[in-house]
């Protein structure tokens, strides 16, 4: 199988400042990334999906000032949550998709 990386694992912040959560594809080449954020006793929600080099769609609901993403190349990709507060306090979690062979 593949594997996805993500660091920090966790992460304890001053209300007010920003976190940047990292996510990189180990042993293959990532052209798209999804990052999900889950509450607590809620379901896994997708906050935005992003292909490397070009704009990221984000899902309705979700600011794109609050969540900024870059993915400037196909093994890495950053979600920075700004200015967080307690209501932000949530499971992030980034997942990646290759291109399939012979096209998309």
């Amino acid at each position: 199988g593949t594997v996805v990386s993500q660091h920090p694992s966790r992460v304890i912040c001053k209300s007010g400042t920003s976190v940047k959560i990292e996510c990189r594809s180990l042993d293959f080449q990532a052209t798209t990334m999804f990052w999900y954020r889950q509450f607590p006793k809620q379901s896994l929600m997708l906050m935005a999906t992003s292909n490397e080099g070009s704009t990221v769609t984000y899902e309705q609901g979700v600011k794109k000032g609050k969540f900024p993403i870059n993915h400037p190349n196909l093994t890495f990709s950053t979600l920075t949550v700004t200015s967080a507060h307690p209501e932000d306090s949530s499971f992030y979690i980034c997942s990646a998709r290759d291109t399939a062979p012979g096209g998309d």
